[in-house]
């Protein structure tokens, strides 16, 4: 009998071990491959930006070198999708198009408020003579969208910006 006993602890020590050890990565299954062969769709839980009751999801450049290259180098952005800059705080930010492909509205924000949008920002860029674009106050958020978003979206200096899970 204690033979049992002391064989089903060794066991169930193991098996707790194992349990605790397993690498997960055996187990995980990629959500979006696997929801597209049932055919449902997944919610993306993407940070997003809302200004105007309009809800736009961003990418967060959180680093250097993304605040850098920004959207520099891709082809387009989706309808209602921007990139979100966060700088540590208010100042007169110089962004700039090298590389840009398509133009975009720049919508500088500090406070949580729309503090000044430049419309219709080309895609052109004069490495001799590059054309800087700044904010017409301080901004610690910019935020980057397809061009005429902003007038079609009927966004404007003082609108109320919410951020979520940034």
């Amino acid at each position: 009998m204690r033979k049992y006993f002391l064989l089903i602890l060794i066991l169930f020590s193991a098996g707790i071990w194992w349990a605790q050890n397993i690498k997960h990565s055996v187990f995980d299954i990629d959500i979006k491959t696997s929801a597209a062969i049932v055919g449902i769709t997944v919610k993306q839980d993407s940070p997003y930006v809302q200004i105007n009751n309009v809800k736009i999801l961003v990418e967060v450049a959180k680093t250097e070198a993304e605040v850098q290259k920004g959207l520099s180098g891709r082809k387009s952005l989706d309808a209602n999708r921007g990139m979100l800059f966060i700088f540590p705080q208010p100042d007169y930010y110089r962004f700039w198009m090298p590389n840009m492909h398509f133009p975009i509205d720049i919508i500088w924000i500090n406070e949580n408020r729309v503090v000044g949008i430049s419309q219709n920002v080309p895609n052109e860029f004069d490495p001799k003579n590059p054309k800087f674009y700044t904010p017409p106050r301080p901004a610690d958020q910019v935020l980057e969208v397809n061009v005429g978003f902003a007038q079609k979206k009927n966004i404007k200096v003082g609108d109320d910006v919410i951020f979520n899970d940034r």
